[in-house]
């Protein structure tokens, strides 16, 4: 007698993220293996996400962009200030370099922030120097009239009125504040600082970022975070009546350029892994949220080869994303901000083939700096250039790892443009060796091609739903399915895969 179908159904594909950290057969089914060039998006289906276009088209750079900040002023009209390791720009279609009368530099590592109409802009061994809207100029320090130099600080944060920095090459425990409302004066008025090294509990340590939020400033450094806050109990933190709220040991911040403030959190990379201060700001208690638990090894593995200095990071509320770019290996990690997992992780894919040197947000849109100017993260394409999304499954036993399974079938249904192209894999026993069936998303007619069949595609708003019933080959204790495609000016989405196997022979 012939033997039943078995199957396995993923309603929604990846829709938990990717999770390399457990093991595969034992994962539920909505983790993914492999989640390249994918997001999690608002309907919850695991999608090919957005190419990048260049927005500037005229004027020139002496070099690749390396980063920018949005510059608004007191009337809320924006300036995009970019910069080369040489060279400042103003402009997004249009780059044109700034008029500056700063000291000159050769590596543009700044970290940035906004006060009271000015853009600031700090890096180690480097006077800070700030953009004048009413100039039209970049300026030092000192030109605005400082009797004592001020502090070379390598990062700052703008808050409570005041410019807050760190981390120079002569002191890695001092934070500084500027006079109020005045973020060019630190030694005059109520500017002052504070040396932490008394207050860390476990030996020395450096401050590498600084954060603002709810009224308190935090301090991280690479292996603790200090809390200060002052006695008036409101949202405004007064540095005369400053006080320690509590030092966090064990934790820090690893990359300055890693920290984003979300309104709401702050998320930052520690060495063992992407952070929340969620759950400490709204409950006042540790412990932290590990966001990327579930990716937490390969996350340490490509830290560790590359340096902190060079990561970058961004979130944007409009896509509901944090991004983690490690420019080193062209690879960014897609923290999707809608949502925690039940365990309090997030869902996290991976973008690669990312050539962004740094990456800001504009008008509450992406944009990424690039060889040639500003880029905008929209389209799907990479400046013209088709990309590989790519999604494969956990390993599925069928509650039997004994017995031999036989692919029977693959039922895909996906959502995308006219005549998209992918492929749907097959792999057994934890092989990188797959086996392909190709397919086309189809708007005309009913039509077998090679192995699979295809029904008859429905429409939504221009958007086609199509169900693929794929023949497929092969056998093995356990299987593993994926789909690929190349993204060519079309989305693609994954809304469900349906598996369906045959039991064979004991092993």
């Amino acid at each position: 007698m012939a033997k039943q179908l078995e199957s396995a159904s993923v309603a929604a594909p990846g829709f938990f993220g990717l999770n390399t950290q457990e093991s595969s057969v034992t994962l539920a089914a909505g983790f993914a293996l492999q989640a390249d060039n994918c997001i999690i998006d608002q309907y919850g289906r695991l999608g090919s996400r957005k190419g990048w276009t260049y927005v500037t088209t005229s004027g020139g750079t002496s070099s690749a962009l390396v980063g920018g900040h949005e510059f608004r002023d007191i009337d809320g009209d924006a300036t995009v200030v970019s910069w080369s390791n040489t060279t400042f720009y103003k402009g997004t279609s249009t780059l044109a370099a700034a008029t500056d009368n700063s000291t000159s530099f050769t590596v543009g590592n700044f970290d940035s922030a906004t006060l009271n109409d000015k853009a600031f802009f700090f890096q180690r061994g480097q006077e800070p120097r700030y953009y004048d809207p009413v100039g039209d100029t970049i300026e030092d320090l000192t030109t605005a009239g400082n009797t004592v130099a001020p502090p070379l600080a390598n990062t700052g944060v703008s808050a409570y009125g005041r410019l807050w920095i760190a981390d120079t090459s002569t002191s890695k425990t001092t934070v500084y504040w500027s006079d109020l409302l005045d973020g060019t004066d630190f030694d005059s008025g109520s500017a002052g600082s504070i040396d932490i090294s008394s207050i860390l509990v476990q030996g020395n340590d450096e401050i590498v970022a600084l954060g603002a939020h709810t009224g308190r400033l935090f301090v991280f450094c690479k292996n603790n975070i200090i809390i200060f806050g002052d006695t008036d109990g409101d949202k405004v933190l007064n540095p005369v009546n400053m006080q320690l709220v509590e030092v966090i040991k064990g934790v820090g911040c690893v990359a300055r350029d890693s920290l984003q403030n979300t309104g709401n959190d702050i998320i930052f990379l520690s060495e063992t892994g992407i952070v929340s201060l969620g759950r400490l700001i709204q409950e006042k208690s540790q412990p932290m949220r590990d966001i990327s638990k579930n990716v937490r090894d390969d996350i340490i593995s490509i830290l560790t080869q590359s340096s902190p200095s060079e990561v970058r990071s961004l979130y944007n509320p409009t896509e509901a994303v944090y991004l983690l770019l490690f420019p080193t290996f062209s690879q960014a990690y897609c923290v999707d901000m809608r949502g925690p997992l039940e365990d309090g992780s997030s869902r996290i894919t991976t973008w690669n083939n990312q050539t962004h040197t740094n990456m800001l947000t504009v008008d509450n849109k992406i944009y990424f700096t690039q060889t040639d100017g500003l880029a905008q993260y929209n389209g799907y394409s990479d400046n013209t250039s088709p990309y590989v999304m790519r999604y494969f499954t956990n390993y599925f036993d069928f509650g039997d790892s004994t017995r031999t399974k036989i692919l029977k079938r693959i039922n895909t249904t996906v959502i995308g443009g006219s005549n998209q192209a992918f492929v749907l894999k097959a792999g057994y026993d934890y092989s990188d060796s797959y086996l392909s069936y190709p397919a086309v998303l189809d708007n005309l007619t009913n039509y077998e091609y090679g192995v699979a069949e295809y029904n008859i595609a429905e429409y939504s708003i221009g958007t086609l739903v199509d169900q693929v019933r794929a023949s497929m080959g092969g056998d093995g204790n356990v299987i593993q399915v994926g789909v690929e495609s190349t993204i060519n000016g079309a989305p693609l989405s994954i809304q469900r895969l349906d598996i369906y196997v045959k039991q064979g022979r004991i092993l």
